[in-house]
């Protein structure tokens, strides 16, 4: 897990390495020993998990049952592009080139961090994803902050 969330900026070099922010690779665990996987997201980014994450994660998905075509479909989606990565000494790291072509990943790089996982961004398609969740799901957005923090107990834990 990551403490560290929001975004960073980096650019990706001629040979498809980018710079990981050194405040994360403070932050991984030693469990993952500087080990990640990458994967293709169920958006047009790059889903970037520390290995202990992704044990856990593959595992979750190693339970699917393959004999139902849509799992199977989702299977094959999330294992197939699976890559394991890891940091140079110089704590660059290399983005396999189907997965730069899938995300649209050409020279800015946008790494966008959660606890459990960090995605790979286009900047220019991160912002445009979130422009068309504004214009688009609006009502849904408001339901959704209203489920978390709804209900008055948000702002007593504040006082």
């Amino acid at each position: 897990m990551l403490a560290t969330e929001g975004t960073f900026s980096s650019a990706i070099d001629s040979s498809g390495r980018f710079q990981f922010p050194s405040v994360l690779v403070k932050e991984v665990r030693p469990e993952a020993e500087g080990r990640f996987v990458m994967n293709r997201s169920t958006e047009k980014c790059i889903t970037l998990y520390p290995m202990d994450v992704w044990k856990v994660y593959r595992e979750r998905l190693s339970r699917v049952n393959v004999f139902q075509p849509a799992m199977r479909q989702a299977y094959r989606y999330f294992m197939g592009s699976a890559t394991e990565v890891s940091l140079d000494k110089k704590n660059r790291m290399l983005i396999p080139k189907p997965l730069a072509q899938y995300a649209e990943l050409e020279k800015d790089l946008l790494i966008v961090c959660t606890p459990a996982f960090i995605e790979l961004w286009n900047p220019d398609l991160y912002e445009a994803s979130l422009q068309q969740f504004a214009a688009n799901d609006a009502d849904a957005m408001n339901e959704i902050a209203n489920q978390i923090f709804g209900g008055g107990d948000f702002y007593d834990s504040l006082s």
